[in-house]
């Protein structure tokens, strides 16, 4: 679904068993420049990932064989590229377990249902962008050698299009070592990450226990991220996934 001509932008498949749902976003995202799959239960959908490898999946979590929370896990455990692609929850309505059960299965973004079209392909234009960065830096020293400095793997980016869950998310997924900063207009938090997982976090200047720090940033919508891959000192090293997770289980409590 990509007009004649045209080049394409990224692959994305859509795996949404509403024929308007699915019909909508390829009509949008194709005239954005992506290359439109459709696929409309779990099995042919994850059946469509592993053919296509597609470089962002949007997925409905209710569908009509098996959910998308196996299609997420599957997808994630693939050999090939596809593992490490944005991949893109929807569902009909804030649901924070539904939330964590997605982000634990390795998803990127929840899109809750009513959303705006215009959003859906902001967001998967900003996810794509961002994982071609990270893959460009590791692809180019796989095949030149090594680089000299992991310095050099540098990208930056805007929370308000892409949330600092999503970030950590995927700087986990490609096992990235290096400083995420992020600047809000109050605030400056520094993370470490090393190859993937969390080393240290502060925020001002001041060490923070990382959860109390995930907790504050759940709730930027503000600001901008900068990442650069250069090396960290030795010490704990704890999941962003487990992290994540708890830090949105104890926001959940506090609300009740």
């Amino acid at each position: 679904m990509l007009a004649f001509g045209s080049v394409s932008k990224g692959r994305v498949l859509i795996i949404e068993h509403d024929e308007w749902e699915s019909a909508l976003l390829a009509k949008f995202l194709g005239e954005a420049g992506y290359e439109i799959h459709v696929a409309s239960e779990a099995r042919a959908g994850f059946d469509k990932a592993r053919e296509l490898l597609p470089d962002c999946v949007l997925c409905n979590v209710d569908l009509p064989d098996v959910d998308g929370f196996w299609v997420a896990r599957r997808v994630r455990a693939e050999p090939t590229k596809v593992a490490s692609a944005p991949f893109v929850f929807l569902t009909n309505a804030e649901d924070v377990e539904s939330s964590l059960q997605g982000l634990n299965v390795g998803a990127d973004l929840y899109l809750s249902k009513p959303f705006r079209n215009e959003e859906v392909v902001a967001q998967v234009s900003a996810l794509i962008e961002m994982a071609n960065r990270l893959r460009k830096p590791r692809d180019s020293s796989t095949s030149e050698g090594p680089q000299s400095s992991t310095a050099n793997a540098a990208f930056q980016g805007d929370i308000g299009q892409m949330s600092v869950a999503t970030v950590l998310t995927l700087l986990e997924l490609e096992k990235r070592t290096g400083q995420l900063k992020i600047k809000t207009d109050t605030e400056t938090a520094m993370l470490e990450l090393d190859d993937g997982a969390l080393a240290t976090a502060s925020l001002d200047g001041k060490e923070q226990p990382p959860i109390a720090l995930l907790r504050q940033a759940l709730h930027w919508k503000k600001g901008s991220f900068l990442f650069r891959g250069a090396p960290v000192k030795p010490g704990i090293r704890q999941t962003i996934t487990g992290l994540l997770l708890e830090a949105m289980r104890l926001e959940d409590e506090s609300k009740r």
